[in-house]
């Protein structure tokens, strides 16, 4: 137990009582009753002196012990009632006679009696508590001073205050108003209030200041001293005289402007408040009063406006604070070493200054490392509690949470550290473990947790995620904080703890979770099987990666466990779940969601203490149990995403409380009925009901009795089709179906009827807010929903009969059709022909608030669109191929997305006397994004590049693809010089397969706010303007623009370019680029598929001051060389891929064929044509290339080197010694006969891959490096003959691979480096060798696979015991794993392919720790491991994912 476990305790206590207190189940057992009444008593005098105990237990051993003893009793006391309740339950529900007493009883009252006595011999008293604990340390109170220079990362924090301060329109009501800053403890809310307190305009602004320090105790008379005494000194007294004391403070006062810091602020009494701000009513206009506070009870009770919810600091500022607080310094600038640890230190602190500041007291002249390790590596908590302020700061808020609270709050130490949980989440699990009770009964326990959970967030104990704002997490010290109060019963379990680590757990531990792995079996699993008092198994999840696999073996133990409540197999794949589920007879919470399970067992019917089942996302889930009548306490059975499920079960109605009932399946034939949802009158939240086509008696529907369930928000009616051919069924299965008038949300699906009813979109649905129509094929008008008054979101999809959209649509009567929608969507109307817009011929205006219209489909839709939309801000038409767009007035449209549409046009589609369709006539203010596509007959977008220019100026991202009638984006282009570049936030374009485009105008290069321009499959464009780049453009990348010969020369030699990537693709005309030099800023050029370029120019190559890293080319053909004379200076990156005519890298007029066909080179002395930056070369697929380099050398700065698919390359190099080598591959490369010299010199080399190099027969003389290499591959050479001298030397090497090298005959003399971990062998003939020199040797190998080479092996040989992963191939005479056995302790995956004879696992049987077992093509052995029944299943039940063909 921790040192403030009492308050779990207590809580614990208070709820036993209450529940003896009110157990009705046994009055007719006299003794019995007697015996609970007895308990009670017992009870309510030990809960006196809890108080006393919890204050002495840090001091006394004794008491520590009897605490503990007590803490047991209470939890076995509550599972003794509940096997009591159980038990008359069941018989209750089986017709039986009730349930006698048992020696359970006997022993408890022993131990009650036991622990009343030990209270006076441990002379434990009564002592008064108030809820809290009475052993808070005294902290401090604070000043308004502060060091400013000694603040990191507050500075908008302070602007954003004072601003707020200096105004003077705030709400002041009482002359004054409040501002409260809120945050967690250690945020920083004090160190900014001091800030702003002492800004030189906050003081010239008011005319008295004064700052007090209120803390825990809200004490109104020492508070209004302490301002008077701030204010007036002269004017304090002695006297306990409140009313003086605020009439002189009044008088102070009166009629200035006044600014009061009230630091620290606990109180949540409003009385108290309103006391204290009597005096205040005197100040002048705009005094402020400034409040910070944990707690958003208090902001709202003192009236704040606004509150100032105070973030975390960034992790810079938080290295700031430590850094100055332990190195006197603001960087490590002078303590490099410590730099790396102290960044973690600052990371570790998650934007708490306070944090930062006491660790970095903690490491205050210390500059050794590992002191620095040491706090890195230990957990905040258990530093010692003197040294660290942290404890106390956050211990208050947790101090003043009530028992009950506590309790809860301490349970969430469950949850990993960033796990962000749901609302439900939590409260389903504290009801589970009865955390939440109430005196009054008819409260929902739902609701009281909601509440808990709004109060957790307003004390900062909760925080809103960042990511999602219907989710919570807590910081990682608060999830510390909960780890320190939960103490030993509840424990969450971390990676470290698996295998050799494995926890040890305590038989007292109740609460457990983990974080699921891929594969959780027996290693990680087998010891919290034994904890007998286990109340929780909850395995955890941190992302959404799905295909997690437990033992089967570790499922049936943990269904050993008697006292489970809480049980979660949340996204394993668990196919089926034994019967024994059903001996969990506490188990109130069992989660199921995200398995494969197909049917659930019959005995989980026989748990009458479920409250909470949870099945979503279980997608191959078929069946339920028969009957799940006993189950008569169901709160909550979350079902969503079940499209197997075929029907609820029979006497489904008799669930009369569940709450949450996401999908219920009507029944064919002889299932359950829409009757059973009559009596489920408490439902709330989301409905579902499908396969309403198997409804065939439309009383059923009417005694479902939807209009009665007032709780419900959402209500979605499926049938799984609509080619029923009882459509008039359906009709009136429909019409009877209708919800309460209080529904938000109404979908309807596969709806087969040929009308909707007429209750459908009447008025009175005051509060329905979306509403989707989906599938319903037979209707051929749209229902009525015009006069919704409160409708936001209208979806319509599949319904195929509609061909006109009109006035049935809108509501006939309606004088205001659709006031409150926002969002109109139609998808894949197929037959829908005609749109008649609202008040057609009338002065009738609707859809006043739409913001989004969809078009997505509507392939014969034509005419016209609604006229009138002054705030749509989203336009989106795809796919309607006959509607021409013509829309008069959108001067809120910030995007438009136009794609497969007849045309497009603004106001006006023709203009008189011309032919050309333009879209933009009178522009579009606000718009900011268009993406247009596959418009038939746009030929341009503007009518001048003066209206381009002013469009333009509130634009963003422009898209324009497959247009092919669009000429140009304006029609009247101006052939002016260059003209200045426009403000603008134009920022990317693209054009792409506007077959017709022929051009750009020059206005485009002039906008300053582009950055990144693409233009691709443009097949008639010839050139670009010849015009400066847009000074802030940074990505050009052209493709498919076959028509396109070469660039602008202007767009290379501009100085003020911010040009850094040029990509050209695909554009087969281009023969050459301006022959000047490249942009200064130009770091990568990239250039694809141009056959017809001949050469870069090599003003490219020889500008001294050119920026250009990275160079890459692929497949141009009509390249013989990349420089004539040398590449760029600056490279660092070369790739080259598929320049099939490439014959050299530079200097293409050196190389001379001779009359036999071969190369030969001229005399060459440049050094240089290699740069000496370059870093990474890699050539593949250049079949003419000869050579790398002229002179036989490569750059000294190169680290990889990687070269494929080069059949008449000989030599890399002469030699590469002189490089920095880390890399290096080979493969493919058929001339290839020897590997360069100076390969042993390499001390930075750490990979070597050699493949299909069919004529390399031996490594070069000398031994491979052995300082770095970590990595060596040789595959498919058929003529090598021999590996690398002295390879037992490689110490450094961890990875080997060898196969198919049939001339490899020689195992080496001296073995292989025994520090491998990985080891694969394919098909060579050292393979006997190397089991007779032992594998046993390589006492660090991870990994092993073996394929092929032994065509003799029967049994398998000894494998190294620190094996993880082994893969065993192709064995054609195996027999047995004689040595695969318990030895292997550490063997996770085992692997078998292709061994035909295999048959026998060891005796022993296999490893506990594997996690995968893949059996292919092994037939015998495949035999003895199916499930259940055969001779091996038993042996690997323990293993999680068990794969047999």
């Amino acid at each position: 137990m921790s040192i403030i476990g009492e308050a779990v305790l207590t809580a614990s206590f208070e709820l036993l009582i209450k529940k003896l207190a009110s157990l009705e189940l046994f009055t007719q057992h006299e003794k019995l009753k007697a015996d609970f009444m007895r308990w009670k008593d017992k009870m309510e005098m030990i809960q006196a002196v809890l108080a006393d105990a919890e204050d002495r237990q840090t001091k006394d051993k004794s008491v520590k012990k009897w605490l503990d003893k007590l803490q047991n009793l209470a939890y076995d006391v509550e599972d003794i009632l509940d096997e009591f309740e159980t038990e008359a339950l069941r018989r209750e529900m089986l017709l039986q006679g009730p349930a006698a007493a048992d020696q359970a009883v006997k022993e408890v009252t022993a131990r009650l009696q036991d622990i009343e006595r030990d209270i006076n011999l441990l002379k434990l008293k009564n002592v008064i508590s108030g809820g809290t604990s009475r052993s808070i340390a005294q902290r401090l109170p604070t000043t308004s001073l502060v060091n400013e220079a000694k603040v990191y990362g507050r500075e908008k924090d302070k602007e954003a205050i004072v601003e707020l301060l200096l105004r003077d329109d705030l709400r002041a009501d009482d002359g004054f108003s409040v501002i409260s800053i809120n945050g967690m403890g250690g945020v920083g809310k004090t160190t900014l209030a001091q800030l702003v307190y002492n800004d030189d305009r906050v003081q010239r602004h008011f005319e008295i200041k004064a700052w007090t320090c209120v803390s825990e105790e809200f004490d109104v008379f020492r508070i209004s001293k302490s301002i008077l005494n701030s204010v007036a000194s002269d004017q304090c007294t002695d006297k306990d005289d409140l009313n003086l004391l605020q009439e002189k403070l009044k008088k102070q006062l009166s009629g200035k402007k006044f600014l009061l810091v009230l630091d620290d602020v606990w109180n949540e009494s409003y009385n108290y408040w309103s006391i204290l701000s009597c005096p205040f009513e005197a100040v002048a206009p705009g005094s402020k009063i400034v409040v910070t506070t944990r707690n958003l009870g208090v902001t709202v009770n003192m009236g704040a406006d606004p509150a100032y919810q105070l973030k975390e600091l960034s992790n810079d500022d938080c290295l700031c604070v430590l850094t100055q607080i332990s190195l006197g310094a603001r960087d490590f600038s002078m303590h490099q070493s410590l730099k790396e640890v102290g960044e973690k230190i600052a990371m570790k602190c998650k934007g708490l200054p306070l944090a930062a500041k006491t660790l970095g007291s903690l490491l205050r002249g210390k500059d050794d490392p590992r002191d620095w390790e040491f706090v890195l590596n230990t957990d905040i908590w258990d530093l010692h509690e003197h040294k660290c302020d942290i404890i106390p700061a956050l211990g208050v808020s947790y101090h003043f949470l009530p028992p009950q609270l506590k309790q809860c709050f301490a349970y969430c130490s469950l949850f990993p550290k960033d796990y962000e949980f749901h609302e439900e989440e939590i409260i389903l699990l504290w009801i589970a473990e009865g955390f939440l009770h109430q005196a009054n009964s008819r409260r929902k326990l739902e609701d009281l947790g909601r509440d808990f959970v709004r109060e957790l967030y307003s004390r900062s104990l909760f925080q809103q995620s960042s990511k999602d704002a219907s989710l919570f997490v807590m910081h990682d010290l608060i999830n510390d904080l909960a780890q320190w109060a939960a103490g030993g019963r509840c424990f969450r379990m971390d990676d470290k703890f698996e295998g050799e680590n494995r926890q040890k757990f305590s038989q007292n531990l109740c609460h457990f979770s983990y974080i699921r792995g891929k594969y959780d079996g027996k290693n990680k699993l087998e010891s919290i099987c034994d904890v007998k008092h286990l109340r929780t198994f909850l395995p955890m999840k941190l992302s959404n990666y799905e295909g997690n696999y437990l033992a089967w073996s570790v499922l049936q133990m943990l269904l050993n466990l008697p006292r489970l409540r809480v049980f979660s197999l949340h996204g394993y794949c668990v196919s089926k779940l034994p019967n024994e589920i059903g001996n969990l007879k506490h188990l109130r919470f069992l989660n199921l969601s995200g398995t494969e399970i197909q049917i659930l067992p019959e005995s989980i019917n026989s748990l009458y203490n479920l409250h909470t089942i949870l099945l979503e996302n279980c997608h191959r889930l078929k069946k339920l149990c028969k009957d799940m009548g006993n189950l008569i306490k169901l709160h909550h059975l979350r079902n969503s995403n079940v499209d197997s499920l075929e029907e609820m079960p029979k006497g489904f109605g008799k669930l009369t409380c569940l709450l949450t009932l996401c999908t219920f399946v009507v029944g064919k034939d002889g299932g359950s009925g829409l009757r059973e949802l009559k009596s489920l009158t408490h439902l709330q939240g989301t409905l579902k009901i499908s396969k309403l086509e198997n409804v065939k008696d439309v009383g059923d529907a009417r005694e479902a009795q939807l209009n009665g369930k007032l709780n419900l928000k959402a209500l979605l009616l499926e049938w799984s089709t609509d080619i029923s051919d009882a459509a008039e069924v359906e009709t009136r299965v429909l019409d009877k179906l209708e919800p309460h008038q209080k529904l938000e949300k109404l979908t309807i699906t596969g709806y087969g009827g040929t009308k909707f009813p007429n209750w459908l979109g009447e008025s009175s649905f005051l509060k329905l807010l979306f509403l989707r129509f989906e599938g319903c094929g037979k209707c051929t008008s749209l229902p009525s929903v015009g006069q919704l008054p409160l409708l936001k979101h209208l979806e319509i999809s599949r319904m195929d009969r509609v061909k006109s959209v009109g006035p049935e649509f809108y509501g006939n009567s309606c004088s205001m059709p659709f006031p409150s929608l926002e969002t109109l969507s139609f998808f894949h109307m197929r037959e829908w022909e005609e749109w008649i817009p609202c008040g057609a011929g009338q002065e009738v205006d609707g859809f006043p608030k739409l913001r989004t219209l969809s078009l997505v489909c509507c392939s014969k839709l034509q005419g016209t669109l609604p006229e009138c939309l002054p705030l749509l801000e989203v336009l989106d038409i795809q796919c309607c191929g006959q509607l021409l767009v013509t829309i008069k007035y959108l001067p809120a449209l910030s995007g438009l997305q136009i794609n497969g549409c007849k045309g497009v046009v603004f106001s006006s589609p023709i203009v008189p006397s011309s032919n050309q369709v333009v879209l933009f006539e009178k522009g579009l203010p606000k718009l900011e994004k268009v993406g247009i596509v596959n418009v038939r007959e746009l030929t341009y977008l503007w009518w001048s590049e003066t209206r381009l220019l002013q469009d333009v100026r509130s634009l963003n991202r422009l898209q324009l693809s497959r247009c092919p009638q669009l000429l140009s984006l304006v029609t009247d282009e101006q052939h002016d010089q260059q003209q200045p570049e426009l403000q603008c936030r134009l920022r990317f374009l693209e054009l792409s397969y506007c077959k017709g485009l022929t051009r750009l105008p020059q206005a485009l290069l002039t906008l300053s706010s582009l950055t990144e321009m693409r233009i691709a499959h443009c097949t008639s464009l010839i050139s670009f303007p010849e015009a400066a780049l847009p000074s802030r453009l940074r990505t050009i990348d052209i493709e498919g623009c076959n028509a396109l010969k070469s660039l602008p020369e202007a767009w290379m030699h501009n100085s003020y370019s911010s040009l850094q990537s040029l990509k050209i693709r695909y554009c087969k005309s281009l023969v050459s680029f301006p022959e000047v030099s490249l942009p200064s800023r130009l770091r990568t050029i990239e250039i694809e598929g141009c056959y017809a370029l001949k050469c870069l120019p090599e003003a490219w190559m020889q500008n001294s001051s050119t920026s250009l890293e990275s160079l890459n080319i692929y497949n141009c053909d009509s390249l013989t060389y990349i420089a004539r004379i040398q590449l760029s200076p600056s490279l660092k990156r070369l790739i080259i891929n598929s320049c099939h005519n490439l014959r050299t890298l530079t200097g293409e007029k050196d190389i001379r064929s001779s009359i036999n066909g071969c190369t030969s080179l001229t005399p060459f002395s440049s050094e240089n044509e290699l740069p000496a930056t370059l870093e990474h070369l890699e050539v593949s697929y250049c079949l003419n290339l000869a050579f790398l380099s002229r002179n036989g050398n490569l750059p000294q700065a190169l680290k990889c080197l990687r070269v494929r698919f080069c059949s008449k390359l000989e030599s890399l190099a002469e030699r590469l010694d002189n490089t920095s080598l880390e890399e290096i591959t080979i493969s493919w490369l058929e001339n290839l006969k020897i590997l360069p010299g100076g390969l042993h010199n390499l001390h930075h080399l750490q990979e070597i891959r050699i493949e299909q190099c069919p004529n390399l027969e031996s490594f070069p003389e000398g031994e491979l490096p052995s300082t770095r290499l970590t990595k060596l591959e040789i595959l498919d050479c058929e003529n090598l003959k021999a590996l690398p001298n002295c390879m037992h030397n490689l110490t450094s090497l961890l990875c080997l691979e060898m196969g198919l090298c049939p001339r490899l005959m020689s195992f080496p003399e001296d073995g292989f480096p025994t520090n491998l971990q990985s080891l694969v062998v394919n098909d060579l003939k050292i393979c006997k060798p190397l089991f007779e020199w032992g594998l046993n040797r390589f006492t660090s190998l991870k990994r092993l696979e073996i394929c092929e080479g032994c065509p003799d092996l029967v049994s398998s040989p000894r494998f190294p015991a620190s094996l993880t992963v082994l893969r065993i191939s192709y064995m054609p005479n195996l027999i047995c794993l004689s040595s695969i056995g318990e030895n292997l302790t550490s063997l996770e995956t085992l692997d078998l392919h292709f061994c035909p004879k295999l048959k026998y696992f060891p005796e022993q049987g296999l490893p506990k720790s594997l996690l995968q077992l893949i059996i292919h093509d092994c037939p015998l052995i495949e035999k003895r491991c199916r499930k259940y029944k055969r001779k091996y299943w038993p042996m690997i039940t323990h293993v999680p994912y068990v794969k047999i063909d």
